[in-house]
């Protein structure tokens, strides 16, 4: 009996300390709750406080990476889109954008950057690795100069899986210190599913972390619908809702036209871009798809486009021409310049040449040749 009142003591006193444990362990765990909610309520009231405007607060707008014809395009802390069908050369655009952001002497007239010297770096997700080198190899061409290639880098990023294009793209950009204009040509591809919500939200949240936290400008490269317009699936319409400006390319035989489809701001002058001889882009007179394709009038086009076409129908021939070879050369030009040519058409151009004094005709039945004071 007294052996049992001694082990009763004895478990009774190991209770109390199990229970004293416990006890402990409760107010510890309970005032670690307590620091960590007092710690993230003050977090949260610091974003807060930083989250609230002041409308009288004095705030300047972000320098921009790029302009067109003096109205921004893209300022840092923001991120773009460029949006258009298959093959309506998106990436020839986008090629004379990063070297109209590397040119510091301003050649491209309509296109400049107001912060020089900044690196601008190019991601490709989408090409093989020879195509991607020819896209870095137009860009330097375009520049002109190799005291500004030190700041271009051009990645190839198509072997990799979405989850390694984000870690490769933030480990690149992360470590550069003098970053203005990041190129993510093909932004589709650094989610599983383009049409996935959540995976939209989570590739929009990066961009939008990325332009935050780095203080750079991001354009980015989305297909449009085969069947619309439209940005493809739930990642458009994230891109469209969170773009500073959407700007569509699309291909009207040799020209391709740009316009804004969503800007926040003033949005830019359409323009018009062709491709030469050696392959490089080269912006020309903008001239609307239903107008150069539809029915169109002599005095609807600019009158650059009427000097082309004139040097043209005139190029490498006798400075004199009779009425029958001037309207067959200027139905070789008007298709050159992708407008109508039919017979009647072209005899519509001549009488418009002849009352502007584009060409001359000394009298009736006589030559014409080109009035070189008035075309150049």
């Amino acid at each position: 009996m007294k052996e049992d009142k001694q082990k009763g003591a004895i478990n009774s006193t190991h209770d109390f300390a199990k229970n004293q444990g416990k006890d402990t362990n409760f107010e510890t765990i309970k005032s670690i709750d307590n620091e960590i909610q007092e710690r993230t309520i003050s977090e949260l009231e610091k974003r807060i406080k930083n989250a609230k405007i002041d409308p009288f607060k004095k705030l300047m707008a972000k320098p921009s990476v790029l302009s067109i014809d003096g109205v921004s395009y893209g300022s840092l802390g923001n991120f773009s889109c460029i949006t258009g069908k298959s093959k309506s050369r998106k990436t020839f655009f986008l090629s004379m954008l990063m070297a109209a952001a590397l040119d510091n002497d301003g050649k491209s007239q309509r296109i400049k950057t107001d912060i020089p010297n900044k690196k601008v770096i190019h991601f490709d997700t989408e090409q093989s690795e020879y195509h991607t080198q020819l896209v870095s190899k137009r860009v330097i061409e375009q520049v002109g100069s190799n005291e500004y290639i030190k700041n271009y880098d051009c990645y190839f990023l198509r072997p990799f899986s979405p989850s390694e294009r984000i870690e490769i793209i933030e480990a690149v950009i992360y470590k550069e210190n003098n970053l203005g204009l990041v190129i993510i040509d093909g932004v589709a591809d650094l989610c599983i599913g383009y049409n996935d919500e959540r995976e939209a939200s989570k590739t929009v949240g990066k961009l939008l972390k990325w332009t935050g936290e780095l203080n750079i400008h991001i354009i980015t490269v989305i297909h449009q619908n085969k069947a619309d317009s439209n940005t493809k699936g739930h990642l458009g319409g994230h891109i469209n809702q969170k773009s500073e400006t959407v700007i569509s390319v699309e291909k009207d035989n040799d020209i391709s036209n740009v316009a804004t489809e969503l800007s926040r701001g003033i949005e830019i002058n359409k323009l018009s871009f062709s491709i030469n001889e050696d392959g490089l882009p080269f912006l020309v007179d903008y001239i609307p798809n239903n107008v150069r394709n539809g029915k169109t009038t002599p005095r609807e086009i600019q009158k650059t486009e009427h000097k082309t076409i004139i040097k043209n129908a005139f190029d490498e021939q006798e400075e004199k021409l009779s009425r029958t070879n001037l309207l067959a050369r200027l139905k070789w030009a008007l298709e050159l310049s992708n407008y109508p040519n039919g017979d009647d058409k072209c005899k519509e151009f001549l009488n418009f040449y002849k009352d502007e004094n584009y060409i001359i005709q000394e009298g009736n039945n006589k030559p014409y040749s080109l009035n070189k004071d008035m075309v150049g």
